[in-house]
């Protein structure tokens, strides 16, 4: 009877340690450079460039310790959001995704130089993944205007 007992702990135990799952606390997050931009716009996709909308994205200003919210959107159904009219300065975008995607928290300098626009790529993430798989899976690059839409076949160029 010990022999069962001991093997179903064992499969158990072998069960757990196979699924992937992180046992235990996350390993500490980088902290991100901040990104030049020319223009606080952009667009959210996932891997596939897929558009993502309806995420809502928070314009915040650092203050001492913490961060004060400035505004607020939400990316449209073309997954494209814009905070027009801002001061020069430092900001932070924060992303907050729908279930299915990493939310994520990208530090701009806002000037008159850099991206006129971000692309920020959302990786793949559930409820409890860890903050340091979702920055590594995270882009930011510059938004093209091409993202999401669909080139009548007779427009493309070969």
């Amino acid at each position: 009877m010990k022999s069962l007992f001991l093997l179903a702990v064992l499969f158990l135990a072998w069960s757990i340690r196979s699924s992937g799952q992180l046992v235990g606390s996350c390993p500490p997050t980088p902290l991100r450079s901040p990104q030049d931009v020319s223009e606080i716009r952009g667009v959210v996709v996932d891997k596939n460039i897929a558009v993502i909308p309806k995420i809502k994205v928070k314009l915040q200003v650092p203050r001492s310790t913490d961060f004060r919210d400035v505004a607020l959107a939400e990316t449209d159904l073309t997954g494209r959001f814009s905070f027009e009219k801002q001061p020069p300065g430092q900001y932070v975008l924060v992303f907050t995704a729908p279930a299915g995607f990493c939310s994520a928290t990208i530090p701009v300098n806002y000037s008159k130089r850099g991206f006129k626009g971000i692309r920020l790529t959302l990786p793949v993430g559930a409820t409890d993944t860890c903050p340091q798989y979702c920055e590594s899976g995270l882009k930011v690059e510059e938004m093209t205007g091409l993202e999401g839409r669909v080139i009548p076949h007779n427009a493309q160029t070969h």
